[in-house]
């Protein structure tokens, strides 16, 4: 107690610029500036019921549709992904499948709002706060994966806020959409793993982050094809200088 008070009085008698030189040069500091920007999309966001239904546009039809393709996965019907099912004079099921993205998205959503039984609001709220956690996640990964490339943590900071500032980010930041929020994660897990193969040679969690993007959406598809297409090119012109 005596030494942390000692560092408090310390640091309350340092002029201002040397705290903001320290604040500067701190290895973690941008860091954790990004996840106090990232913390406002939570403390201001409102992921409820009521903003869920707040009209007829683009990210209310996406959520509703993905949260519902979510919550039919169950044994009952052999975990099929659909979007409605009608009923004949006959008795007859017909379902409205949608298969388009792999079920790794649906699943973990699936997950998320389990807990919470037929209560759909609280469905609503936890799926958002997942998808928001998934927006924040990706953020980090940007930085992570800039910091590799430029080696200046500050420009990794400067370039990830305001790539995820911006509105359409914003917007669709707790939408509930695997091609959206979960697809795009996948993808820069998948790129951190890409920079990490090739500045430090790490194949196996290149391996592992690209088999879990595989999982969670096809985009990532473009990106894997871009990355072999260019090792080649370059293990090829390598080996014709020599």
């Amino acid at each position: 107690m005596i030494q942390f008070g000692i560092v408090i009085q310390m640091f309350r008698q340092t002029s201002l610029p040397i705290r903001l030189a320290a604040l500067w040069n701190a290895p973690a500091a941008p860091l954790l500036l990004l996840l106090l920007a990232l913390s406002t999309v939570f403390a201001f966001g409102h992921p409820d019921r009521e903003r869920f239904y707040r009209g007829n546009g683009p990210s209310d039809g996406q959520s509703s549709a993905n949260l519902t393709l979510a919550a039919n996965m169950s044994p009952e019907h052999n975990f099929l992904g659909f979007r409605r099912l009608t009923l004949d004079e006959d008795g007859e099921v017909t379902y409205v499948p949608y298969n388009r993205f792999p079920p790794a998205g649906y699943a973990l959503i699936k997950l998320v709002i389990l807990p919470f039984g037929e209560d759909i609001a609280a469905q609503i709220y936890a799926a958002r706060v997942f998808m928001l956690a998934t927006f924040a996640a990706t953020a980090i990964l940007a930085y992570l994966s800039l910091r590799h490339l430029t080696a200046h943590r500050w420009i990794a900071f400067s370039a990830s806020l305001l790539t995820f500032s911006s509105t359409y980010w914003l917007y669709t930041s707790d939408m509930i959409a695997q091609e959206l929020g979960l697809d795009f994660f996948g993808m820069m897990l998948a790129f951190h793993g890409m920079v990490v193969f090739e500045q430090e040679g790490r194949f196996r969690q290149l391996a592992v982050k690209a088999c879990v993007g595989m999982l969670l959406g096809w985009h990532i598809y473009g990106l894997l094809l871009a990355f072999v297409a260019l090792g080649l090119i370059k293990t090829t012109g390598g080996g014709g200088g020599g």
